[in-house]
C-alpha cells in the first residue's frame, strides 16, 4: 500500500506542477501581446524620427552628402582607428525561459575574443540581472551594468542608458557599440543579432524609415514639406540622440518580447511534459494497484481452500 501511495502523492504533486506551468505559458502570452503593441509603437516613433533626418540634414541619407553632413556630429564621427569597442548586451531579468539568455551570452563571449583577435579592445555593457550574474560570477569586468529589464521599462530608463552609451562614445571611452539581443522572427523563431548602434550612420536611419514610404521632398506645389529653424546644424544635433534612444527603446522591446515568446514556449513544453508524466504514473498506479488486488484476492482465496480442507 506504501507503493501505491507514493504514486498517487507524486501524481498529484505533477498535476500542481503542471497547472503553475500552464498559468505561467499564459501569463508570458499575454505579457507578449502587451509587449508587441508597445514595440510597434516605439517602431513608429522610431521611423518617424528617422524620415525627419534627411529633411534636416537637407540630402538624401543614400547620398555621400547626407554622408558627410552626419559624420560632422559627435555621434557620427567615424573613427578609423574603431579599436575600442563596447558590446552591450540585453539579457532578461527572469528566468525559466529556455535558452534565451544562454544564447545572447554565448554570442557576446565569442565576438569579444573575435575582436581581441583581431587586435581590438572590447568593453561590455549588459542590461538584466540574468546577464549580470553570469559575468560576475565568472569574473568579467562589466564596464557598465543596468539591472532594471522587465515588460513595464518605460522610455525615460531607456534613454539614461542611451545617454550614457553616447556619452562614453562622444568622450573616446569607446569607438563604437554594438547592441547584442534578440531578434524577433515569428512567434516560434528568434535570432540572436548584432547591429551597430554608435556611431550613426545613414544605413541605419534608412533601415528604421524602410516600412514606411518615402517622405516627398516638395509639396503639390513645389514648397518644401519642412521648415528647418533654426539651421540645420542644430537640429541634426537635436535628432541624433533621439533617433538613437528610439533605436535602442525597439531593441530591448524586441528583445524582451522574444523573452516572452520563449518563456511561453518553455512553459508549454513544460505542461507537455509533466501530462505526460502524469499519464505514465496514472498507469505504473493502476498497475500497482491492480497487483495489489489480485494479491488480496490470491490470499483470500487460499485462505479460503485452507479452511474446508
Amino acid at each position: 500500500m506504501a507503493k501505491t501511495r507514493d504514486i498517487r502523492r507524486r501524481i498529484l504533486s505533477v498535476r500542481n506542477i503542471h497547472k503553475i506551468t500552464r498559468t505561467m505559458e499564459k501569463v508570458a502570452q499575454s505579457k507578449g501581446m502587451k509587449l508587441t503593441s508597445r514595440f510597434e509603437e516605439a517602431r513608429a516613433f522610431r521611423r518617424e524620427v528617422a524620415a525627419l533626418l534627411p529633411q534636416a540634414l537637407g540630402a538624401p541619407l543614400a547620398g555621400v552628402a547626407a554622408a558627410q553632413e552626419l559624420s560632422a556630429h559627435p555621434l557620427g564621427a567615424q573613427r578609423t582607428a574603431g579599436a575600442k569597442v563596447l558590446f552591450f548586451c540585453i539579457t532578461s531579468s527572469r528566468g525559466l525561459c529556455g535558452g534565451y539568455n544562454a544564447r545572447v551570452i554565448q554570442s557576446v563571449r565569442a565576438q569579444m575574443e573575435a575582436a581581441r583577435a583581431a587586435g581590438k579592445e572590447p568593453f561590455l555593457a549588459v542590461m538584466g540581472r540574468k546577464g549580470l550574474a553570469y559575468f560576475r560570477y565568472h569574473g568579467m569586468t562589466m564596464d557598465y551594468a543596468f539591472a532594471e529589464a522587465d515588460e513595464n521599462i518605460p522610455f525615460a530608463r531607456v534613454q539614461e542608458v542611451a545617454d550614457e552609451l553616447c556619452a562614453r562614445f562622444t568622450s573616446r571611452q569607446a569607438d563604437a557599440v554594438q547592441v547584442v539581443s534578440t531578434r524577433w522572427k515569428s512567434r516560434a523563431v528568434q535570432e540572436v543579432r548584432t547591429q551597430g548602434l554608435l556611431p550613426l550612420l545613414p544605413e541605419m536611419a534608412a533601415a528604421a524609415m524602410a516600412p514606411a514610404p518615402a517622405v516627398p521632398a516638395e509639396g503639390p506645389a513645389g514648397e518644401p514639406m519642412y521648415l528647418v529653424e533654426p539651421d540645420r546644424g542644430r537640429v541634426v544635433s537635436a535628432l541624433a540622440p533621439l533617433l538613437v534612444r528610439a533605436q535602442l527603446f525597439c531593441d530591448v522591446l524586441e528583445a524582451m518580447l522574444c523573452e516572452q515568446a520563449q518563456r511561453s514556449a518553455a512553459m508549454r513544453n513544460a505542461s507537455d511534459n509533466a501530462d505526460a508524466m502524469t499519464k505514465r504514473l496514472t498507469r505504473t498506479y493502476n498497475r500497482a494497484r491492480q497487483a495489489q488486488i489480485t494479491n488480496e484476492m490470491i490470499e483470500i482465496i487460499s485462505g479460503s481452500e485452507g479452511g474446508r480442507s
